[in-house]
């Protein structure tokens, strides 16, 4: 999987799959503390 590539197919989709997986991760991390 070439990450570091120009923007495309495969830059484009980790941005927003690993973009997904951290914004779950910190609302998971939210709801644990109250």
């Amino acid at each position: 999987l070439d990450v570091d590539g120009r923007i495309g197919g495969f830059n484009f989709q980790w941005a927003w799959a690993t973009g997904h997986v951290a914004g779950r991760a910190v609302a998971a991390r939210i709801r644990a503390r109250e």
